[in-house]
Formats: structure tokens, sequence, C-alpha cells
């Protein structure tokens, strides 16, 4: 495993309409920086790229000023084997990487990681297949990551975002203003998915578009304007493109200040051309009431809605579909700088404060993209630590210390009670000689102990093992703190919570751990399976001998003497009636009410009789096979914990 300290992680976050890389090494705490391509304008490129004749490839800015050719737009897709898919993507990333390596080259010995996000809707098999693709164009290792998690972690780690670090830890909205769509992401317990709900065409190129309409209608040279745009697909893209700038430019500059300077004006002036050389002089400034009157134009593309009234009723919508209310709403992407975009989220959210902004939500992505690396190489060295823990037979060691108390409890959960529940019912049918033997009857109350312990909603296994996993956390704790501490955990990340056992019979734990609470529960559950096998394997073995001659079947002697007199020994008497068809008359010697009332009288040392021996048949019989079982339940409980708290690891 190659160490941290020769690892740079490279987040690559190719978007849509934008594309933007950060830089973190994986050894050190410090913030991912921000990569100034050749090329870039502020640090981002636009997604796109044209295979120039002459030039070669061009991405980015120069791929649409170069005015000549289709260059490729939108290629990021999940449709990856299409052609205006796959091939963009290939020629986009290995232009980049191939930059990356010429401005930043690696030092000799380091290796690189390339951490890329996707949507959380994208498929596993998608997926994989991206990261395959990837992997051919960027040297060293890659990664892809749901940009949902890079969103989190820039949120957590970042320091952007002010307030939202302890707000993380439970549900987020992510809502990723881009482009060319508005996309929505419900995270629960770190988990995320994509919402139903979203919207494909509330992209903030569809205000570009309005802005370019807009000063179409209103150039003195209209027509040539309109004919440029119809006969040459690429002035027409540098048009948008530069209408695009304009709005950057106007968000950029504070709105307060523009709203009470009605005669200020932000914004681009450049030219078109036309096909015969004319070039018509574009002057794309804004006022502040220009940009209210684009933003509230009606849109055929949002169904006749404008732009803000758009977004209002899909985010209104987002929210309304939340399985609970977010504990945080986190914005991102660049037109999220918009300053009504946040004004309206804190509208639709009963807590303003619950809405949060970094301070460059355009590099949001790449930059957890980089944190999202740079946690993976972390929590690998972490992940080996605890597996080379586990591996290494101090879980084995402990649980094998501890054996005699789980025998015992088990002894006493098999014996306990079973002469009223189980004994006195089967003595009165082997009176009656439904049972011919003791063997048999002692099969019978063997059988029903078994389906007894087995019983979904019978408590008393579970609760033996949870008490028994409960006596046992602490020295579990004592291997683990260390772990925690060197990794910069909780110090109880990594202990096993309390177990209890629900009047129903269910496995519960005190304090909820997230995701990693089902896992607790579950390999709770596993192990109650696994331990009422083994307790099975002794009943219905040496078990059934032990109730046939120990216990409170050692009272029915008394038949015995009467068939065979004081001259045989009690051991022998009882190894004969094991098989032996007792005469019913001597099944009736004594009164039921008689050998009940004395079954009764002696159920409690009898009981403990029992236990003890079954408590030694456990030990020497399934000892191993105990360790084993419940080692390896505590050991994927321990997994589930430390997965849980690599989460925090950054």
């Amino acid at each position: 495993m190659t160490e941290p300290a020769d690892i740079r992680v490279i987040g690559f976050d190719l978007g849509h309409g934008e594309t933007a890389l950060a830089s973190v090494q994986a050894d050190r705490t410090t913030q991912p920086e921000l990569l100034d391509l050749p090329g870039s304008r502020g640090r981002r490129h636009i997604s796109a790229v044209l295979d120039h004749s002459s030039e070669g490839v061009l991405i980015g800015e120069s791929a649409i000023t170069a005015r000549q050719g289709s260059p490729y737009l939108g290629f990021k897709s999940p449709e990856l084997e299409l052609p205006e898919v796959g091939t963009p993507l290939r020629l986009f990333v290995s232009r980049i990487v191939a930059d990356v390596l010429e401005t930043s080259p690696p030092r000799p010995g380091q290796e690189l990681r390339w951490v890329f996000g996707t949507p959380s809707g994208w498929p596993r098999e998608t997926r994989e297949r991206y990261a395959e693709i990837l992997g051919e164009l960027c040297p060293g290792q890659v990664e892809i990551v749901s940009e949902s998690r890079a969103a989190l972690l820039y949120a957590r780690d970042s320091g952007e975002v002010a307030g939202s670090a302890l707000q993380v830890t439970g549900s987020v909205l992510i809502v990723d203003n881009g482009a060319s769509t508005q996309d929505y992401t419900y995270v629960s317990e770190h988990s995320g998915r994509p919402l139903d709900h979203g919207n494909i065409r509330l992209g903030a190129a569809l205000i570009d578009k309005e802005i370019c309409r807009r000063l179409v209608l209103r150039s003195p040279q209209r027509k040539l304007l309109e004919k440029i745009i119809a006969v040459s697909p690429a002035e027409a893209r540098y048009l948008e493109y530069l209408c695009r700038r304009a709005k950057e430019e106007f968000f950029r500059t504070d709105q307060q200040q523009l709203a009470v300077n009605p005669k200020s004006r932000i914004g681009v002036m450049d030219s078109v051309e036309a096909d015969d050389g004319e070039e018509v002089l574009v002057d794309i400034r804004l006022s502040y009431t220009d940009m209210q009157e684009v933003l509230d134009s009606p849109r055929t593309e949002l169904g006749g809605l404008s732009w803000r009234e758009a977004f209002r009723q899909d985010l209104a919508a987002a929210l309304g579909n939340l399985p609970a209310p977010a504990d945080l709403v986190l914005l991102t992407g660049g037109p999220s700088r918009m300053d009504f975009v946040r004004a309206i989220a804190r509208e639709l959210v009963d807590d303003p404060d619950r809405v949060a902004l970094g301070r460059e939500p355009e590099f949001a992505i790449a930059r957890g993209l980089a944190l999202a690396g740079r946690t993976s190489v972390r929590t690998a060295g972490f992940r080996e630590e605890i597996a080379d823990l586990l591996r290494g037979g101090a879980v084995e060691e402990i649980a094998r210390e501890h054996l005699p108390e789980l025998a015992r409890a088990l002894g006493a959960a098999v014996a306990g009670g079973v002469t009223e529940r189980h004994v006195l019912p089967a003595f009165r049918r082997w009176r009656e000689r439904e049972y011919v033997t003791l063997q048999d009857m002692a099969e019978r109350v063997a059988a029903g102990v078994d389906a007894e312990l087995k019983d979904p909603a019978d408590p008393r296994l579970k609760q033996v093992i949870a008490d028994w996993q409960n006596g046992i956390a602490p020295e579990l704790e004592q291997l683990t703190r260390p772990l925690a501490e060197r990794w910069r955990l909780a110090a109880h990340a990594l202990e096993l919570p309390e177990v209890t056992v629900t009047g129903s019979g269910e496995f519960t734990v005190r304090v909820d751990m997230g995701a990693a609470t089902d896992i607790v529960e579950n390999v709770a559950r596993v192990v109650n399976v696994a331990i009422a096998t083994v307790v099975a394997t002794v009943l219905f073995g040496t078990g059934t001998a032990l109730i046939a001659t120990t216990g409170p079947f050692a009272v029915l002697v008394t038949f015995g003497f009467i068939l065979w007199g004081l001259s045989v020994g009690k051991d022998e008497v009882m190894r004969r009636m094991r098989t032996a068809d007792i005469p019913m008359w001597v099944r009736h010697a004594r009164s039921e009410a008689a050998l009940a009332s004395k079954l009764r009288g002696k159920a409690a040392s009898t009981e403990a009789e029992l236990a003890q021996k079954m408590a030694e048949q456990f030990l020497t019989e399934t000892g191993e096979t105990l360790v084993h079982d419940v080692s390896a339940a505590i050991s994927a409980q321990l997994t589930a914990l430390a997965d849980e708290a690599a989460l925090e690891i950054s």
C-alpha cells in the first residue's frame, strides 16, 4: 500500500456545463487548492471540446471562441457508449490530464489519484464503466465518488460553509444548480439517493438564452444579428457564451449597490462576425432592472414560467418530496451565487439558518472530490489496521476467556423453568404411556426446550447473548481505543453499543449509530441463530441423556426401585429406565398429584444441577464453535462501527 505522503489527490469535477479541478496531498490536513489550468477562466473550464483541424484539441473557452467547427457541449451523460458522449469525454479528459501533467507534474515516486464525481442516480454498472474509461486516460488510480458525498465533505471539512459542520451528520438536501439541469440529492446516514423530483430543463443556461433574446430584440442591428444566429452556429454559440459571461459578471457584483444605482450596468462588450466579415458590436451590460426583467420573463421551456418562478416551484416540490425535513439545505454549483437563489431557499425552509452556501459554490464539488480522495486514502489505512486487529486473534482471546460465563448462562437458559413448562406435561403423557420410554420423554422435553428458545418472541437466549456481549464490551473497547485515538476519532467511536432485548424479543441498541445500528442489530440476530444451533446440537445429543439421567428426571428413580428393588444402584436404575417400557401399574404406583408435588419441590435444585451439567457440555462439545461464532459476530459489529467511523476521517 502506497503511503499517504506519496499520493497526490486530484478532484476532477467534470460537470455538464463547467469543469474544475482541485488538488491536495493525501497526508496533509490543508484545504485542497484549485488548479489554474491553461485556457481556463477563473479556474474553470466550460465543458466544451473541439477537435480542431489545425490547432488540435481545444477545450473550454478556446473550443467556443475558435468560432469554427462544431464543438461538443454538455457531453456528461450515463450513455457512455454513444459516440456523442464517449468521444468528447475521451478528448476532453485527455487534454486536461495532459495540461495537469505539464503544468504541475508529480514529483518522482509520487502517485496520482484522480477522483471523479457522478450523480447519485447513475447505476453501479455505469459508474464502473465510467471508471474503466477514465482509468485508460489518467495515469495512476481512478476513483468514482458520488457528487452528493463530495458536497457533504466540502460542507463538513472545507471551512467555507459557516455553521454547517454539526449539521452535516444529519440529513441533507443537496441542491446542485447547474448550467443545464437542477439536481436534488437527499442524504441521510451518509447515504445519498436522488429524489424522484428533478428538473432537466431548469438550467442556468436558460438565463443566458433570455439575455441573448432580449439583446437581439433591442439591438439596432437586429436583422443582421438574427441572420448571423441563423446561419452561423459557431457565432451563435459564441454570442450565448458572451451572455453567460455577462450574467456571471453581473452576479459577482454587490446586488444592493446595483439596486440603488439604476444607471449602473455590469457585463461585457464584444462583437460577432457575419459571413461577409462584417462585425456587429454587442453591448451585453445589464442594469439591476434589466436582470429582474430577465429573471421574470416567461420561458416556453419552463411551461410559460419565468426562471425565478420555476426555481421557486421546483425547490418547493423537492422539499415537499422529502421523507423528513432536511437538517441542512446545501446549495452547490456556480448559479447558486445568484443572490435570489439563496433568498428563495431561505423563504421556503422553516429555519433560514439551515440553508448553507460556501464562499465559492462553483468549486464545491471539485474540492469535495479532492477531500473524498484524501479520505479514501486515509480510511484505507484505518481499515487495514482494523483488519489486522481482527485477524490478530485478540477478539477470540477475549471471547475464549469469557466463554465459561456464556456457557453457564446458556445452561441456565436451558434448565430454567424446565420442570414446570416441559417435564410435568411430558411426565403426564409418559404416565399414560403416550411416551413409551423415559428416552422418548427426554427427547420430547429437549425438543420443547429447543422450540421455545428458537421462538422469535422468547427473549431468554437473546438476553443471554446481549448480557454476555455487554459484559465484555469494556475489554473490547480497551482493544480498539488506541486505534480511535491514532486516527483522531471520538474516544468511543469503536465501542460496541449496549444491546438490549425488547419486550417482543427483538434486539436493539440503546444509542442510534446511524447505518451501523441496523448492522449491529442484524449481526446480533445472526449470532442468536448460530448459538441456537449450538444449543440444539447439545440438546439433541448428550443433552438428551443429561435430561434423562439428571435434573428433574432423577425424581423418577422411585419407579425403578419398584421394579428392580433397592439392591440396584441409583445410576443403574436410571440407565435401565431410559430404555425400559415401564408397566402401567408401575407408572400409576404413585398418584399424579404426589409426584407432581415432588417434582415441583425439587425443581430448584434439580434444574441447577441440569444447568451445571449443560454448561459443562457446552464447553467441552461446542466451546470452539461458540468462540468462532461469537468472535465472528463481534468482528462483524466492529467492522460496521469502523465503516461508520471512517466517514468521520478527513
